[in-house]
């Protein structure tokens, strides 16, 4: 009886130091994986962020408005249309006062029409691969809004984050 228990002690014991075994070794290969804690959800910002624009926007858009939304799109992006009518909406229900323009990747003169009506001041330029990549654009639909000292202050896929800089009526 002695015996018996002593084996089953022995078990338990080497069962335990097993598990305690496995643990440590997951713990060590899921840091090697895992983010830390604090960047969970991050997304990284955006390398232009916070620096001057790559092309002057006067070259752009030939204009010289203070403050600029450029609003990036392509022709085969499904996201798009439904992210800038939202834009859009909200912009019109807070009475928001910005300037922007859509740029259109690859765009041809028949998509200027695309987002045309007839209340707003909406320009869409048709740009290539070349300026899009001088914005590091890697999605779309992306907002960027370039400050009057041609300087980059937001850029994201989103609008979320744009309303609190705009001025409103």
């Amino acid at each position: 009886m002695n015996s018996i228990l002593f084996l089953q002690l022995t078990l338990i014991f080497i069962s335990l130091i097993l598990t305690v075994g496995i643990m440590v070794y997951l713990k060590q290969q899921l840091q090697s994986i895992v983010l830390p804690i604090q960047h969970v959800g991050q997304r990284p910002a955006h390398p232009l962020l916070e620096h001057p624009s790559p092309i002057q926007m006067n070259d752009l858009l030939n204009t010289n408005s203070q403050q600029h939304l450029l609003i990036f799109t392509d022709t085969t992006c499904p996201h798009c249309i439904p992210s800038i009518e939202q834009f859009l909406e909200t912009k019109e229900q807070r009475q928001l006062m910005i300037s922007y323009s859509i740029l259109l990747k690859n765009g041809q003169k028949k998509d200027q029409e695309l987002y045309r009506d007839n209340e707003s001041e909406l320009r869409i330029i048709p740009v290539n691969d070349q300026i899009i990549d001088a914005f590091k654009i890697q999605e779309y639909p992306f907002y960027m809004l370039i400050e009057d000292n041609e300087k980059i202050s937001y850029a994201a896929p989103f609008p979320d984050g744009l309303y609190s800089k705009f001025a409103a009526k």
